[in-house]
């Protein structure tokens, strides 16, 4: 809940409340908390992505999980819109980097670009922060990586990280479950059971969880 000083601060990005905090930026942040679930788990041998599939009454499930590039795949949480429109934007600046440089970018390079592109809405009026989080895992030069994307345009390299609906529970049971080392089996184990932890559903079914590896050996 907003405190009375926060009011009448949440009408444009432009604004900070006397906290100090712009409050359209936060209510992004919220819509990617009730967004559906989505995991990413990085180790020594991988990364993996992970997320819940929701079907609403008669439609085709979504795709949840994109690629980007050879070695780089992307899932996010919060606003589908929003979030589609990011994913052609990674591709293209990873098309772009990869035409200019004529090599693959990297997947914090690519994180940043997109980190960069979302600031732009926070700071900028007649416009609105994107309602998603996103996640980034690949394959580069440095090894597996994985990176967090911000409603706000901030940039988070990751071990492993949950966002969307349930993703205190989902965290927790990460950080009892994760090492460096876990193989590629083990971080698919890892994030099914972080998504029927956030769905508060042991029973769930792998049909309606959709898994991505990105396997360092490939």
């Amino acid at each position: 809940m907003l405190g009375p000083q926060s009011m009448g601060y949440d009408r444009s990005p432009l604004m900070y409340s006397p906290e100090g905090r712009i409050i359209q930026t936060e209510y992004a942040r919220e819509s990617v908390r009730r967004g559906s679930i989505a995991i990413g788990i990085k180790s020594t041998y991988g990364v993996v992505l992970a997320g819940l599939l929701r079907v609403v009454d008669l439609n085709e499930p979504d795709h949840k999980i994109h690629k980007i590039a050879d070695s780089i795949q992307a899932i996010f949480a919060g606003v589908a819109a929003d979030g589609r429109i990011l994913i052609s934007k990674a591709r293209l600046e990873s098309e772009i980097f990869r035409l200019t440089y004529i090599e693959s970018i990297d997947v914090r390079g690519l994180a940043i670009k997109i980190g960069d592109y979302i600031q732009i809405f926070t700071q900028q009026g007649g416009l609105r922060p994107f309602g998603v989080g996103m996640l980034f895992g690949g394959i580069d030069q440095t090894g597996p990586s994985l990176q967090f994307v911000d409603p706000g345009g901030g940039v988070v390299s990751c071990k492993a990280k949950a966002m969307g609906e349930g993703d205190s529970e989902a965290i927790a049971y990460l950080k009892e479950k994760y090492t460096d080392n876990l193989t590629i089996d083990e971080m698919v184990e890892i994030a099914k059971e972080s998504i029927r932890k956030a769905a508060r559903d042991t029973e769930l079914s792998d049909d309606s969880i959709v898994i991505e590896v990105i396997n360092s050996d490939a």
